[in-house]
């Protein structure tokens, strides 16, 4: 079976590390230089100290167009509008996308394919162009967007025991109870620059994390309240040393998924009728900090 992956950071490295071991995996790169680095050396995952190795191919994406059974999507959310046409002209009739936020959603309905999204709950730090540190054990949550869940059957299949996915009827849920713990922890630490952790053990940032989740859910409209706000301080304490995307994206000068977290929430219906200060200021906060 031949899989595609667009975009070769973390979770793209750590997804064909996992996925070509019973596959034929193929990476799209943005540069020559990662790609050649893959093609020569495969994808090398750090696990608890120890380095593993996956043969995959690598291509630049833009070349040619993809004609794997399966196409993985994993760009960050803002690249999602401009690979809409070359997905929408590629021969992959199933596509996959794997992002955090919920921005996209109406980009990726307009494909005419088969659609599923994957909501990874593991920790993945890249080390470099080819190696990848599996930071955190999780599960990944898999949901059919269109087309027939049968459509996937074969995809799934290609995962080892060690790396879990579970099947997702309702997948919007799934993506909803991820922005909620993204949305409180990634504009926090990215802002005051600490990792997952400082936002549990810092009375101050603590409290402020409180004010910001009660904002989320109020926009969301979720109900369950303590469950979510549980769940937030588990994925605090469970990945207490990891730095979130967003601070990585902050401190290296890149373009960060603010708007499809923060800024996603602002444009619901609820925006027009909840008080969120907290929520409008870090958005437009960590924009500021892209500039």
């Amino acid at each position: 079976m031949k899989i595609g992956i667009v975009g070769a950071g973390a979770v793209g490295l750590l997804f064909g590390f996992y996925l070509g071991k019973h596959a034929e995996v193929t990476m799209y790169t943005r540069t020559s230089t990662q790609a050649d680095s893959i093609q020569e050396r495969g994808i090398v995952c750090y696990t608890s100290g120890k380095a593993k190795a996956t043969a995959v191919k690598a291509k630049v994406l833009g070349e040619e167009l993809p004609a794997d059974e399966f196409l993985l999507v994993a760009t960050k959310q803002y690249h999602i509008t401009d690979l809409i046409p070359l997905l929408s002209e590629c021969e992959s009739k199933r596509i996959i996308f794997v992002q955090n936020g919920m921005g996209h959603l109406n980009a990726m309905q307009t494909i005419q394919k088969s659609i599923a999204v994957a909501i990874v709950e593991h920790g993945a730090k890249k080390v470099s162009g080819n190696e990848v540190e599996h930071t955190g054990q999780g599960v990944t949550k898999f949901g059919v967007v269109q087309g027939d869940s049968m459509d996937f059957t074969s995809f799934l299949a290609c995962f080892p025991p060690t790396f879990t996915v579970l099947e997702e009827p309702d997948w919007k849920q799934v993506m909803q109870h991820k922005l909620i713990v993204n949305a409180c922890i990634n504009p926090l630490t990215a802002l005051y620059r600490v990792s997952n952790g400082a936002l549990i053990y810092n009375a101050y940032f603590y409290q402020t994390m409180r004010q910001l989740f009660t904002e989320v859910i109020q926009l969301l409209d979720v109900q369950e309240s303590e469950f979510h706000w549980k769940r937030v301080c588990e994925v605090c304490v469970q990945t207490a040393s990891n730095r979130s995307s967003m601070l990585t994206d902050v401190t290296s000068n890149r373009p960060t998924e603010i708007d499809a977290i923060l800024g996603y929430l602002l444009q619901l219906p609820k925006a027009h009728e909840v008080k969120a200060p907290l929520v409008s200021f870090l958005h437009k906060s960590i924009k500021g900090l892209e500039m």
